[in-house]
Parts: C-alpha cells; sequence; structure tokens
C-alpha cells in the first residue's frame, strides 16, 4: 500500500491491550482518509446505546493519505468521537506535527477505547507502543505536561497532544492540544479525560511510502515554492489569525456582543492586522511542510498583560474573545488564547457562552450573587477570565457553565434560553448568518452543529467574490447565489460542504485551498495529481464528490440513529428570531416560509426523505448498504 502507512492501531485503556490492525482497502477506496474513514469506523463501532463519557465510545486520532509527506501544508490531524456537547457524532481538527508524526510511526487511525484504573498516558514510539502513568501530569496545564513528558522521553522532537484540567474535570467544551495548535469543537477533551488519558505522545521516523517518490516530491517542491511566492496567501502570511475578525467587520456581517450588533465594532482599529502585527508578533511558526505560516508567535510587551507569550491565535480566538463579548482589549484577548489554550478549553464555545451571559447580566436574568460575585459585564476581560478558570476547574457557576451555554441556559429557564443562538446544541459566534441564507443553513445543517469551517457557502460572502456571474450562473444555474440574501442555496452549500469535507479527508489546510475555494496557485486538480502520484489512485473531480458526499451521508445517518431529523435542522435562538439590527444589512432576518422551502430543496438534491433522512436507494447509491440496513434495524424509518 502506497501513500497510507496500511495500519490502524488499537489501544484499550482498561486492559491494557495493544492490537494493530491492517486497513481494509475499501475504506481507504471509498473513504479516503482522515474525517472519512474516521466517521466510518464511529459509525459502526459506537451506537446511540452508549454515552459519550462512557469507556466504550471511542476516540480516533486519524491523519491522511499525504500526511507526512512534502505536499504544502499537510499537517492536519482529526480527533473524532461521540460528542458529550452534542451527543451526536464529534469531530475537531488541528495543525502542527502530530498528524505527520502519527503516520511517520506507521499509522493512519490510532482508535482509544476504555478507561484507565489511573491517569496515563500513549507513547508511540514507532513500533514500540507503552502505556505510562500520568500520575505526576495529572492537574498540571497543557504546556507544563507536554515540557514534562518531552523531558521524560529524553527528546524535544516528540509530538505530544494532550488535555488541560478542563479535560481533566470533564468539561464539555474541552479541547485537545498539540503545540498551542487546538482541536477545539465539540469536547474532544473531556472523552480523552474520562478515559484518564492526559495525552498521547509520538515519535515517528519512517519514510512514508509512495507510489512515484520522484515524480511525487519534484512536483510538491514546485507547489511549495508557488505558495510561497504567491500574494494569495500573503494576508495569512503576515497577519495570522486577525485578519478575518477585521475583514468581516468592515463586510458587515461581525456579530458584536451576542448579536445586539452587526458590524462596526468601536474598537475595530485594535484588531486591524496592520497594528496588531507589528506589536505583538515575533516571528512566524508555520505548521509541518507549511509555505503559508499564518501560526505566530507572540509577545505581550506592556500593559497588565505583558510578558504572556505564545506560539499561535486563530481568528477563533480574536472574534469571540473580542468584538463577541464587547471586548476591544487587544493584549487579553492574547491572555486569555493562551489560557485557554493551557487549562485546555474550546474558545469559540466559551466567549460565545460568555457573551450570552453578559446579556443576561445586562438584561437582569443573573445577578452578581448567580456569578458568584463576578460582574460580567460588557468587555469586562478580568471578569472573563475568572470565569474561564470557574469553567475549567467546574467551581459555583463555572459547574454549570461546563456543560456548555446551551445546557447551561436551561438552568436559568425559559428567559435565558432565548438569548441563546445555536444549532444541535453548539453555539456560533462571531458570523452574523441572518444575511447569508446558504451559511445559515450550512449552520443549521451541519453533522457537528453550527461550525464555520463546514459550513461556508463562499460565493455568498459580501466584499470577498470568489467567482463572476456567468462563472456562477454556469455552476449553480444561477447568478443568484451571489446575493446574500437568496435562498436559492441549497446547491451551493452541498458543492461547498463536500469541497471542504475533502479537506478533511486528505487532511491537508484548508487556507491552502480557499475554505473549499481553490487558489489560483493551488488547485483541488493539483491536490488530486498529488494523491496519485502518493497512492497510485487516480481520481476526478466527480469521484471526490461523490467520496465527500458518501462521509457526509455516513455522519448524517449517525445524527439520524442518535434520533435527529428535520426539526433538529434550524437555527435556535436570537439570529433565527430577531432582524439584524444595524449596518448595510439592517432588517434582514430569516424568513421561515423561505426557509422551509430551502430546506426542502436541500433534502431532495440530497437524495434525503422530507424528515431529512437518508433515503435507502441515496445510500446504497453511494455503497452504503451497511448504512442503510443498520438505519433500517433500528428502526429510523418508521
Amino acid at each position: 500500500m502506497y501513500g497510507w502507512a496500511g495500519t490502524i492501531l488499537r489501544v484499550d485503556l482498561g486492559s491494557g491491550t495493544i492490537e494493530r490492525h491492517l486497513m481494509d482497502e475499501h475504506l481507504c477506496k471509498n473513504f479516503v482518509g482522515g474525517r472519512g474513514i474516521s466517521a466510518k469506523l464511529l459509525f459502526d463501532e459506537v451506537g446511540p446505546e452508549i454515552e459519550p463519557l462512557s469507556p466504550y465510545n471511542k476516540l480516533i486520532f486519524s491523519c491522511g493519505p499525504l500526511s507526512g509527506t512534502s505536499a504544502p501544508s499537510p499537517a492536519r490531524f482529526h480527533v473524532t468521537s461521540k460528542s458529550p456537547l452534542t451527543g451526536i457524532m464529534g469531530n475537531s481538527n488541528a495543525g502542527g506535527y502530530f498528524g505527520p508524526a502519527m503516520k511517520r510511526a506507521g499509522f493512519d487511525h490510532l482508535v482509544i477505547q476504555g478507561k484507565a484504573q489511573e491517569p496515563v498516558y500513549l507513547w508511540i514510539n514507532d513500533d514500540k507502543i507503552e502505556i505510562k502513568s500520568a500520575r505526576h501530569l495529572w492537574g498540571k496545564n497543557i504546556r507544563e505536561a507536554e515540557a514534562q513528558i518531552k523531558e521524560e522521553l529524553g527528546d524535544r522532537r516528540v509530538r505530544v497532544a494532550a488535555i488541560g484540567q478542563a479535560g481533566e474535570n470533564l468539561v464539555s467544551i474541552a479541547n485537545i492540544i498539540h503545540e498551542e495548535r487546538s482541536a477545539s469543537r465539540t469536547g474532544m477533551g473531556a472523552v480523552m479525560g474520562s478515559k484518564n488519558l492526559k495525552a498521547v505522545a509520538i515519535q515517528g521516523t519512517k519514510d512514508v511510502q509512495l507510489f512515484d517518490p520522484d515524480g511525487f516530491n519534484r512536483l510538491a517542491k514546485e507547489f511549495q515554492q508557488r505558495i510561497a511566492k504567491s500574494d494569495k496567501y500573503e494576508h495569512f502570511r503576515k497577519n495570522g489569525g486577525s485578519t478575518g475578525t477585521y475583514a468581516t467587520d468592515k463586510a458587515g456581517f461581525l456579530a458584536i456582543r451576542n448579536f445586539q450588533q452587526t458590524g462596526g465594532f468601536e474598537g475595530i482599529e485594535n484588531f486591524n492586522p496592520k497594528n496588531v502585527a507589528p506589536k505583538f508578533y515575533i516571528s512566524n511558526k508555520p505548521c509541518f511542510k507549511c509555505p503559508i505560516g499564518c501560526g505566530k508567535k507572540f509577545e505581550v510587551k506592556e500593559g497588565p498583560y505583558a510578558g504572556e507569550w505564545g506560539n499561535k491565535i486563530e481568528e477563533g480566538a480574536f472574534t469571540p474573545l473580542g468584538p463577541v463579548c464587547g471586548n476591544n482589549n487587544i493584549a487579553s484577548v492574547f491572555k486569555m488564547n493562551n489560557m485557554g489554550n493551557q487549562l485546555g478549553l474550546d474558545l469559540i464555545e466559551f466567549a460565545s457562552g460568555m457573551a450570552v451571559v453578559m446579556e443576561w447580566y445586562e438584561k437582569g436574568i443573573v445577578t452578581e450573587k448567580d456569578l458568584d460575585g463576578i460582574q460580567l459585564t460588557w468587555g469586562n476581560h478580568e471578569a472573563m477570565a475568572k470565569m474561564m478558570e470557574k469553567v475549567a476547574f467546574r467551581q459555583g457557576v463555572g459547574d454549570v457553565l461546563a456543560e456548555g451555554i446551551v445546557k447551561a441556559s436551561r438552568q436559568f429557564g425559559k428567559e435565558a434560553e432565548a438569548y441563546v443562538s445555536h444549532s444541535k446544541g453548539m453555539v456560533m459566534g462571531g458570523v452574523d448568518s441572518r444575511i447569508m441564507k446558504g451559511t445559515s443553513l450550512g449552520f443549521a445543517t451541519s453533522t457537528r452543529g453550527a461550525c464555520h469551517l463546514t459550513a461556508l457557502v463562499p460565493v455568498e460572502f459580501p466584499a470577498f467574490p470568489v467567482m463572476t456571474k456567468e462563472e456562477a450562473e454556469a455552476k449553480f444555474g444561477t447568478a443568484d447565489v451571489m446575493d446574500p440574501s437568496s435562498y436559492k442555496k441549497a446547491s451551493p452549500l452541498i458543492y461547498y460542504q463536500h469541497k471542504s469535507l475533502m479537506c478533511d479527508l486528505f487532511q491537508v489546510c484548508k487556507f491552502l485551498l480557499g475554505l473549499g475555494t481553490g487558489t489560483k496557485d493551488f488547485s483541488f486538480d493539483n491536490l488530486y495529481t498529488l494523491f496519485y502520484l502518493a497512492t497510485g489512485v487516480k481520481v476526478n473531480e466527480e469521484e471526490m464528490l461523490t467520496v465527500a458526499e458518501r462521509v457526509h451521508n455516513v455522519e448524517r445517518a449517525y445524527s439520524c440513529r442518535e434520533g435527529l431529523d428535520r426539526k433538529d435542522d434550524r437555527l435556535i435562538g436570537k439570529w433565527a428570531n430577531e432582524p439584524v439590527p444595524n449596518g448595510p444589512y439592517k432588517g434582514e432576518k430569516i424568513d421561515s416560509e423561505k426557509w422551509e422551502v430551502m430546506l426542502d430543496e436541500y433534502y431532495r438534491l440530497r437524495g434525503w426523505d422530507e424528515k431529512g433522512i437518508p433515503k435507502k436507494e441515496k445510500l446504497k447509491e453511494l455503497g452504503l448498504d451497511d448504512v442503510a440496513d443498520e438505519l433500517e434495524q433500528k428502526g429510523v424509518y418508521s
């Protein structure tokens, strides 16, 4: 087998059993890798009877067929499990060096089950696998634990993915961190903590076996050089994460103070990348084989947070911790970014929750007493930092908020619930999707809950054209898809859901491929060529779109087996019920009748029934006969 390592490593922490299984070539052919194969493994092995924090839940780390090679930006790794936040299939993704190290150790997937009797960490040193005690690491933050593991193992090149105190305390919004790269959404850190697993450490020294090594490396080098010189990636290369915050504000769809304001944030110049980069960034900190280098080493040099330093900060920190909470203190964002990365908390979920609580506080739904004496007012970053620690350690009101803001709101009554905007139990702060009907539908139908990485429809983005009207008409049948307020978005949403998913199959960076659009300097066709040279498997655009559709249907079938259907494909809360309050799109809102028509069209194009359940014939058309049989056996079609 070329490209793939060809092995799944299975570890049962309860029994201490370690097994290696050869990869089924059917899995490789039909699901490619990464998110695809892990979705099928979870569907087959974790049913509706299994609770997310049960020892019987599986935690799956995955890389892709290009991981560990010289292809541009092949650094991502995927983590999949049943989510303690949403109760459906959860998955998250991060960059760095962990995925390539796993591949070079000889494994495409790592499947962990059971619960260790005491805290442990897993040590994978090529073919040597050990379960080692982590009693001395339990209670330490991620930076401390990672440094100590590398010191113990005697090699700073060991790659570590770990949880912090939030994961240890089974906080539903806990994440997994690798060298300050965050696999954040859906609470994967809590699943890891439920298994008493503090970290996974990997050293991989093997070469990836390629079908045509000379041809692959020659072409990969050409693409690396082309991308490094391209102006298409210059904003990421120079400015890192704050680019998106500033750009979406200027375009008029940045959601501010829990959707009370859309664009026009008063402190937005503090987030202007031209101001942020020279003031805070020291140097680039790229992922494995990345010619872009959006990761930045940073340092806060003055003010109350002087001395704060780190190696990575995302838009997923800038926007939620900043404008979403009415906070214009940029230094505090760097501080809280570090806190989240060391405690192990999903910053999007945490900060979006804080914005909701701030509005509750403003409206008198909660009081200072309810919040353990903390005055959670708009922009109060000191109060946010205090609450972050309370959540991570489940102290006082933090114990309630640790379940995520959707579940927490139920503790404060119906009035409180009305202020929470989410889909399928996961919030999304920062983008006011009421303006963009396709992206709204994407948030509502995403298989893991409201998610900007699987739901965006770039063709409709205001002020960010990705194609001409003529190109839109040729691809989607109408240029109306370019109008943000148009409800003719079912077809482009499906297309972009599949293109975005492809990146997760190969485990390459979505910035490299323009969030599913491709770029003039690296296209999806270029990706398919590298895939062929790596594996010997020829694919074209149509075939890969079918693979992506197959994976999406497996994920959807998982949700349906858990009891989700049409009633769950909607936006809940303020972004569904209220109009845009200001700016160039003032008054825009979701029209419920037009929404249902758009959803019907989406189901029809996907081959799902009126309840949103994949039809048997559609599943069988995709070669998913076993999935169709499982849904029938579980009574989903009744």
